[in-house]
């Protein structure tokens, strides 16, 4: 990880002055970094996308979650649709059954990452983009209050 030199701050988390940061995380220390993408992958691993359509163009995927509060774990779905050269996303979640916008805490030490749920689950997304060959993306994401799914209303 390449460090920049001129790049010595406060780190945003820990508040360690005068640190060296990698250059593309020029926000936190090393060790901070280090942990915030570990809670980052875990909470990627957490969401769980069920494909339950596949067209020549389009996917349309449940979102399950093991903090949900629905039914089935089901707490929104997201739409992937071949536009051109690139993509266009339409991630629809129910505002009820899980706070996405919460921030990414690591229950043993009580170290909070600047990341949410919402963050891990645009990161799993970005996955199923590049397995289609990548490309720019345009991202709507809704927060409803209620969904249909595919298995039946959730």
């Amino acid at each position: 990880m390449p460090i920049s030199p001129s790049s010595e701050h406060e780190c945003a988390l820990c508040g360690e002055p005068e640190v060296a940061f990698p250059a593309e995380e020029v926000n936190l220390c090393p060790k901070c970094l280090d942990k915030s993408e570990s809670l980052f992958d875990e909470e990627m691993s957490r969401i769980e996308l069920i494909r339950t359509l596949r067209g020549r163009d389009v996917e349309l995927y449940d979102v399950k979650h093991p903090d949900s509060s629905a039914d089935k774990k089901h707490c929104g779905q997201v739409i992937i649709m071949k536009a051109g050269q690139g993509f266009e996303v339409k991630i629809c979640l129910r505002a009820d059954a899980l706070d996405w916008n919460s921030q990414l805490v690591d229950a043993d030490t009580g170290f909070a990452s600047l990341d949410n749920r919402l963050d891990a689950l645009i990161g799993n997304v970005s996955l199923l983009i590049e397995s289609w060959g990548g490309g720019p993306y345009y991202m709507d994401i809704f927060y409803l209050n209620k969904m249909v799914s595919t298995e039946g209303e959730i």
